[in-house]
Order: C-alpha cells, then structure tokens, then sequence
C-alpha cells in the first residue's frame, strides 16, 4: 500500500507542475513523465499496478456511463458510417503498418504486425505469446504508439481549436465572435454552464453510482469483453440512468484522480530495457509511427468532413491512443466523451474481432 501512495503522490506531483505549466491534459501527461522518470531511476515502488488501473477504469466507465440519455441516444442513428470508417480506417493501418515495419525492419512478420496493430497493450502481448512472437518488442511497439498518441493527440487538438478559433474571427464580426464566444465553452476548459447546473455533491449519490459502476466492470470482466471494467461500467451506469435513478455525477477530484493512475500505470511499462530495446529499432518505429499518427489525424479531417463533429471528438475519436486515455480527456479537450468511448471501443472490438483470427491464420 506504501509503494501505491508513493507512485501515486509523483504522480499527482507531475499533474500539479504540467497544470501550473498550461501543459495540456495534466494528470495523465504530467504523471506519466514524472512517474516514468521515477521508474527510469530505478525507484519505481513494487505494488500491485492494476490496482490503479482497475480504478481508473471504473471512474471512467462511470463517468462515460453517466453521458448517456434519451437525447444523447439520438446519436445512436449518426454511428454506423463513422463506425465503419473508423474501424475500417484502424484495420488497414494495422496491417499497412505491420507491413512496413516487417519490410524496414529485421523484425520477425508477426512480431511486426501484432507490434503496429492498434489494438490493446495487453491483448496484443497476449496475442504475441500465442502466436509465438517476440512478446517484449511486441510490447515495447505498443508502448511507443500509446505515449505517441497520449503526447500528439491533445497537442494537435488545441493547435486545430486554435486555427478554427482564428479562423471563425476572420470570417465573422468581432461583435458575432463575442456573442459566440460567450454561448460556447473552450475546448481546454470544463463547460461552465454544465458546472453552474452540475447537481449538488451527495455522498449517497456517489456511493449508490460507483456500486454500480463496479458491479457492471466485474461482470464485464468477467465476461471478458474488450477493457471489461471500462466498458461494463459505462453500461450498467448508462443503463441505471435510462431506467430513471438520479446517480449524481462523478466529483471532479475523482476524474483527476483517475487520470493519474492512468499516467502512473502507462510509466510503469517505461522502464531502461524497454529504452535499450527501443534504440535497435528507432529508427523504423519513430518513421511508422509518424506516418500512423498522420493518417490518423486524416480519418479526423474525414470524419469531420462526413458528420460536422468538432475537430476534438474527430481527433480523439481516431487517436491511436487507448480507449480509457482518450474518453478521460475528452471533456477538458471540448469533446464529446460518449461518441469518443462509442467510437474507440468499436475501434478495439473490430481489432480484436478481425486480426486474431488473421493471424492465427497467416502465423500458423
């Protein structure tokens, strides 16, 4: 328990700092950098890390869960085309990108595909053992995509709102601008009229909603669904709210606190080996995953394009990063978090429906 609250505290350190900097999404990036810089030292603590994991993954499906309802259904008839466009759009990079490291690389075929999919850390090391791949390099690739995502995506999010920003003053009058300015929240600030008519902070409320946020993530992991304990929670707390009981929200130091065990648990995989192994084949993986991330903000501008979703929910919902790191930081980039979550997790479950059985076939 020491070493948790002390892994834990860098974290929260690294959010503090990152916040006072303006840096972006804080308490992910600024505890990942701190708790990694902690590892790399060799002072990471030994502690059981899914503990954290396990939270934050509760608090997130919580709070996605509680973005649902009736209204926000009627998004529901908008998803097939975006779906299909993501999913489709993930699949090929999987595979383009597994080919072109295969190609640039003296990496083995399957450890160079299972490496580029953009599918889950652990999934696709699980996969990689099965397959008899190389399971640390396999790792290692995916590690590198998430921080490369979890460091772009928000980057680019705030440099696109800025150029629209810009781009909407030119092309309106200063007094419209005003007007709009006043009725539309930041995309780097919490909404403050959702703030002004948030409900007031109920101790039973929150109680009775993370009862059964976590009754739905133990039935989703044990089911074995794709992030069980994200996505079990986001239904049963969607589901509870449909049938009519008034579950509050989620405090806002839980959601920090969430983000930070994100940051902490992605730091744990930083470690000196995973640094040494990355230096034989930086060169292939910063190249694939430059082109990746590229063609990733591509589906944004299409996704955009085809829906007329702000450019925040298109980024975060292409992003390579992973499903729980992109809905927590969905709503302080200005997204949508329910058509982020919904988007990403067809995203992984096209991935971990399509190219298991692919390469169980080609491998085998």
């Amino acid at each position: 328990m020491a070493g948790l609250v002390f892994a834990f505290l860098i974290g929260a350190a690294g959010c503090l700092v990152f916040r006072k900097l303006s840096l972006p999404v804080p308490g992910i990036l600024g505890s990942l950098f701190f708790a990694a810089a902690l590892n790399l030292a060799g002072y990471f603590p030994d502690f059981p890390i899914q503990w954290l994991s396990w939270y934050s993954n509760i608090v997130i499906g919580a709070y996605v869960g509680l973005q649902v309802n009736r209204t926000s259904l009627g998004f529901l008839r908008e998803l097939p085309l975006p779906a299909f466009l993501i999913s489709g759009g993930m699949l090929f990079l999987s595979l383009a990108g597994g080919a072109l490291l295969y190609w640039f690389s003296d990496l083995d075929m399957a450890t160079a595909f299972l490496g580029s999919t953009t599918g889950g850390i652990a999934e696709m090391a699980l996969l990689a053992m099965s397959l008899g791949a190389d399971m640390a390099s396999v790792t290692l690739l995916q590690v590198f995509r998430l921080l490369a995502a979890i460091l772009v995506t928000p980057t680019v999010c705030r440099k696109w709102t800025e150029w629209q920003n810009r781009r909407e003053k030119k092309a309106f009058s200063s007094a419209f601008v005003r007007k709009a300015e006043k009725k539309r929240p930041s995309a780097l600030s919490d909404d403050e009229s959702d703030v002004a008519a948030a409900p007031p902070f109920s101790l039973q409320k929150v109680v009775l909603l993370f009862t059964i946020a976590l009754a739905g993530g133990l039935t989703g992991f044990y089911l074995r669904m794709p992030v069980g304990l994200l996505t079990g929670a986001m239904f049963s707390v969607a589901a509870a709210g449909l049938m009519g009981l008034d579950l509050g929200r989620v405090p806002p130091v839980l959601r920090t606190m969430a983000q930070i065990g994100i940051g902490v648990v992605i730091a744990s995989n930083v470690t000196p080996s995973t640094l040494r192994q990355f230096t034989l084949l930086a060169g292939p993986v910063i190249l694939l995953t430059g082109i990746m991330v590229l063609c990733s903000i591509g589906l944004a501008v299409l996704l955009h394009k085809m829906t007329g979703w702000n450019y925040p929910t298109c980024l975060l919902s292409t992003s390579l990063g992973g499903l729980s790191q992109m809905s927590i930081i969905a709503e302080e980039m200005g997204a949508d978090p329910l058509k982020v979550s919904i988007l990403q997790t067809v995203r992984l479950v096209s991935i971990l429906m399509v190219l298991p059985f692919l390469f169980n076939y080609l491998f085998h």
